[in-house]
């Protein structure tokens, strides 16, 4: 784990402006350090590289138990395509892909299924400027 001390002793390397001020989150961006992905971790994990808790590897596994589906390709080519793939009119509109779980776990806060279509668009407007997606707030 990586401490702000040691991100901002980075930065001041680097001659980046304002580094002091900057919280964890904007340092990692600045300093181009990628965010944490349950891909990239399973990725790791299979060739060696990390070493995952039994508690780690256990969420992954409900993580991609959740059956993710690409709602991007619901709206524009009416089909339910695995997140990952794309559609014929979401390649063609160069549209980003947006996924969400059809499966419930425990820490599944909501499915595909609860979201109409204006709420989809709206997250692949966000998602097309670079924003966050806060699904609870669409």
């Amino acid at each position: 784990m990586v401490l702000v001390k040691e991100l901002r002793d980075k930065a001041k390397e680097r001659g980046v402006v304002g580094y002091s001020r900057m919280n964890k989150a904007e340092l990692e961006k600045v300093l181009g350090i990628p965010k944490p992905s349950a891909y990239r971790s399973m990725r790791l994990s299979s060739l060696g590289l990390v070493k995952l808790t039994p508690e780690q590897e256990e969420r992954l596994l409900a993580w991609k138990r959740a059956d993710w589906t690409n709602l991007t390709a619901k709206i524009t080519d009416k089909k339910r395509l695995p997140c990952g793939t794309k559609g014929k009119r979401q390649k063609q509109l160069n549209l980003p892909t947006v996924c969400r779980p059809t499966r419930k776990n425990t820490d599944t806060p909501l499915l595909a299924s609860q979201f109409s279509d204006a709420q989809i668009k709206k997250a692949i407007d966000l998602k097309k400027k670079g924003k966050r997606i806060n699904w609870r707030e669409l």
